[in-house]
């Protein structure tokens, strides 16, 4: 009995060890290079309140290190831009703006639940290549009641299937 536990466990690591561990590395289409540099806007703030503003600063903060993480993750070497004008190339520049962002209510997502107070993002995306062409656009939005940081996550998850199917075999 005790052998064939020992055994189990044994093959349970090496199970583990062999695939568990494991992360897709894109590999890129003939010219495109994995190098990619990231300018996050925030958009049109001017109909929002001071305390809707301080909320989508906190939530782009937090999407700027999770998409540079993200990328990374996926065998892209990325960097993140203050300013187009910092973008010399080589590789692509990815420009990600705020079409529209509603904070929610943490209040009532804490006390009331159910999907009350949820949050939604709207994020236009630009891709450039190193002559500063555009390679492709597109737009995305999720919600979510859980808050902003949790809708910035799904959408960079999104950006990475969507910078694969553009730039990766």
């Amino acid at each position: 009995m005790l052998k064939k536990s020992l055994l189990f466990s044994f093959l349970i690591l090496f199970a583990f060890l062999t695939t568990g561990c494991n992360s897709t590395k894109a590999t890129f289409k003939e010219g495109a290079s994995g190098e990619i540099s990231v300018l996050s806007l925030r958009g049109d703030t001017s109909k929002m309140t001071n305390d809707q503003v301080v909320e989508l600063k906190r939530v782009c903060a937090w999407m700027d290190r999770d998409i540079i993480k993200q990328l990374s993750r996926a065998g892209y070497t990325a960097k993140l831009l203050k300013n187009r004008s910092d973008f010399k190339g080589p590789g692509h520049l990815l420009i990600i703006d705020v079409d529209k962002f509603r904070p929610g209510n943490r209040a009532a997502r804490a006390f009331v639940g159910f999907g009350a107070g949820g949050s939604s993002l709207d994020l236009k995306y630009q891709l450039f290549d190193s002559q500063k062409k555009l390679v492709n656009e597109w737009k995305d939005g999720v919600g979510s009641s859980k808050g902003g940081t949790y809708c910035a996550q799904t959408l960079n998850r999104n950006t990475i299937g969507q910078l694969n199917n553009i730039l990766a075999k």
